[in-house]
């Protein structure tokens, strides 16, 4: 089975991080340029929070907060949920599940390696399924 870092070779380690004062809104400028539906909150290196498209609806918007005013630190899901370089797809997507999230920040020996979502899981487990199926069907 694949793991985190054989993912993040093959999808890159990019993460968008944010520092725990930038606003809310400066937060979700950066994800949209991005594409991408979470930025990391960091500072010194350590991963301190995340904040994601449902942070922004459940904390922000739902509770009228303004979001040129509003800290990342005041609405970050934290502490940070991680996994390692090392965790296997079928542990991390286990875990995804357990705790009704989306996304894992990939973390090595303190540092911040990278992020890891439940797209990228569904899709290395797709990947291998039909490896699987190809390899069974030559040996018939």
């Amino acid at each position: 089975m694949l793991t985190v870092e054989q993912i993040l070779m093959i999808r890159g380690p990019d993460v968008i991080v944010a520092s725990p004062g930038d606003t809310v809104y400066q937060a979700t400028r950066q994800m949209t340029q991005a594409n991408v539906g979470s930025v990391v909150i960091a500072e010194g290196g350590k991963a301190l929070g995340i904040f994601t498209e449902r942070d922004l609806l459940t904390r922000v918007v739902s509770k009228e907060k303004d979001p040129k005013t509003t800290p990342l630190s005041e609405v970050m899901s934290s502490p940070v949920i991680s996994c390692g370089l090392q965790d296997t797809v079928e542990s991390i997507g286990g875990r995804l599940s357990e705790r009704h999230i989306r996304h894992l920040v990939v973390i090595e020996d303190g540092a911040l390696m990278g992020l890891i979502g439940l797209r990228d899981v569904l899709s290395a487990e797709l990947d291998y399924n039909k490896r699987r199926v190809r390899e069974l069907e030559e040996d018939r």
